[in-house]
């Protein structure tokens, strides 16, 4: 009898589980994250150019002092 019951008990949770994770709702906490996620890819993009530049000032002036 025991056997049955924890063979029930089992089916029951088991049938009240889902196998498709519940979609959740885009929280404002998401859209601040992915607004400061945008903002850092853009910063970072502006310092790789910044950086280039340096490098062809750089890269400029050592040409002329060796001219």
């Amino acid at each position: 009898m025991k056997f049955l019951t924890i063979a029930a008990m089992t089916l029951a949770l088991v049938a009240c589980g889902s196998d498709e994770p519940a979609e959740r709702e885009a929280t404002v906490g998401k859209q601040i994250a992915d607004d400061y996620k945008r903002q850092m890819d853009q910063a970072r993009a502006v310092e790789d150019q910044a950086q280039q530049q340096k490098q062809k000032l750089d890269e400029a002036l050592k040409a002329a002092e060796d001219n």
